[in-house]
């Protein structure tokens, strides 16, 4: 049977090898690291900061197919990256996979982390796999932000021209893992929308369906998620908004949760929302054209109205109600986790984010950043101040709820980031790259990564 599939498989990949726009890549990224973390114990349990940091080193090598034919592109990418527990156990000072005290190899078998089927014109884009995924202009979103490693989703985007701009649909669904919940997760969302050259206008709903697998009033394209009355469902509704003054833009979100009314007593849901406002001012310039981290070189991004390339300076303010996200359920909550099969840990750990905001409930952002591209260089700088309140996503979430739901709630924890990270072309197959993190809160963190991005191509063709 073994030889029969390996036999198959050869069969398959002869042909798509001799197609156009065919071929295997392998990507070679060695790193060095410097920062200020302890070791942990294998009793450690990690959390979404160690995930992050683990994640903004890139592999060591990766390698993969992509066949590209005619609007269609299939892509898988195989990361061989160093094992999670033996990055958090000590070796953290590069991205080579070796095992804590030693040069034996340990690779993180949690792969691939990036596979998908799309197709894409000037009308459609369907998109299917595990890729990241992000809307709007801002760093974050309510909605869905790029924080997270990846996603296991559909993505479809309908569009079509009118006299004014461009009209559009979008759904979008995310499955999670369903043997850490114990039962199926799943995200729905859908959107309208308008924009032109200097407008933009959506209007979405969010469908949390947990523990039961969807049915198709959650699936259905124009049904009101509202509406349905479903038990075992989460809704948010989501309005965003873009405008274009010459070269500034200014864009928001406001993503409701729940709204309890005047005549509902403390045993209904509190109000729960979280909105953002930001402003942008570029000078225009040229795109990045080098090579970039492969996560993000194959993420799906909203369409916007910000231009890539050139400068551009923002500012950008966040703010999540007390209750966002919450439910008296650990699987009914707006969160996304990852479950690691690891060697030095006492057990495979499970690290939770969330689909959207990154910060959770109970928080405010204030945060001012710079980008720099031109063909060859690309830099991004960010700076956040970060305010905390006392009630997040694990906090109870049960009647009677406290009236003051708008927070963040006493006591609260303060906290200053800055983020850098840099990228430098060297043709057009290799960069340099670096990233920098300094973390002020109870006590100073910082992690610097500086590494050499270089790309092998096998393609195929007739």
């Amino acid at each position: 049977m073994t030889k029969n599939c390996l036999l198959l498989t050869i069969l398959i990949m002869i042909p798509l090898i001799c197609i156009g726009g065919t071929g295997f890549f392998v990507v070679v990224s060695p790193a060095l690291s410097l920062d200020n973390f302890s070791p942990f114990s294998g009793s450690y349990k990690p959390d979404l900061e160690d995930l992050n940091r683990y994640f903004d080193l890139p592999p060591a090598f990766s390698g993969g197919l992509n066949i590209e034919l005619g609007k269609s592109t299939a892509y898988v990418n195989m990361d061989l990256r160093q094992e999670f527990s033996s990055f958090l156990t000590g070796n953290h000072f590069s991205n080579l996979p070796f095992s804590p005290g030693s040069i034996v190899p340990a690779v993180d078998m949690n792969f691939p982390r990036i596979g998908y089927y799309q197709w894409l014109d000037e009308n459609v884009h369907l998109s299917i796999g595990r890729r990241k995924l992000s809307l709007g202009p801002a760093t974050y979103s309510f909605v869905l932000s790029d924080v997270l490693p990846y996603f296991d989703n559909l993505w479809i985007r309908l569009s079509a021209g009118g006299k004014a701009g461009e009209y559009f649909y979008n759904f979008f669904a995310i499955s999670a893992d369903r043997t850490i919940y114990g039962a199926p997760k799943t995200l729905l969302g859908h959107r309208f929308g308008f924009m032109n050259e200097k407008l933009k206008v959506t209007f979405g709903e969010e469908n949390l369906v947990y523990g039961v697998y969807p049915d198709l009033q959650d699936l259905g394209p124009f049904l009101i998620y509202h509406h349905t009355y479903q038990d075992r469902s989460n809704v948010t509704a989501t309005l965003a908004a873009e405008a274009k003054f010459g070269e500034s833009l200014i864009y928001g979100e406001f993503t409701l949760d729940d709204f309890r009314l005047a005549s509902e007593g403390s045993n209904s849901n509190p109000t729960a929302f979280g909105w953002l406002a930001g402003i942008s001012y570029s000078i225009p310039g040229e795109a990045y054209a080098g090579p970039d981290m492969i996560d993000r070189k194959h993420a799906i991004r909203d369409e916007t109205l910000a231009a890539a390339g050139g400068m551009k300076l923002f500012y950008e303010h966040y703010h999540a109600t007390t209750y966002l996200y919450n439910r008296g359920e650990d699987i009914g909550k707006f969160t996304y986790a990852y479950r690691f099969n690891v060697l030095w840990l006492d057990s495979w750990p499970i690290v939770s984010g969330f689909f959207g905001f990154p910060y959770g409930p109970d928080s405010v952002v204030d945060l001012v950043g710079v980008k720099y591209e031109r063909p060859e260089l690309s830099f991004t700088g960010l700076l956040e101040y970060v305010r905390t309140g006392s009630i997040d996503i694990t906090s109870p979430y049960y009647p009677p709820f406290d009236p003051d739901w708008y927070g963040p709630k006493e006591p609260i924890k303060r906290s200053v980031s800055l983020s850098l990270k840099g990228l430098l072309a060297i043709g057009n197959d290799a960069s340099i790259f670096a990233s920098a993190r300094f973390m002020f809160k109870e006590r100073f963190h910082f992690y610097t990564n500086i590494g050499f991005i270089k790309t092998f191509t096998i393609k195929g063709g007739l």
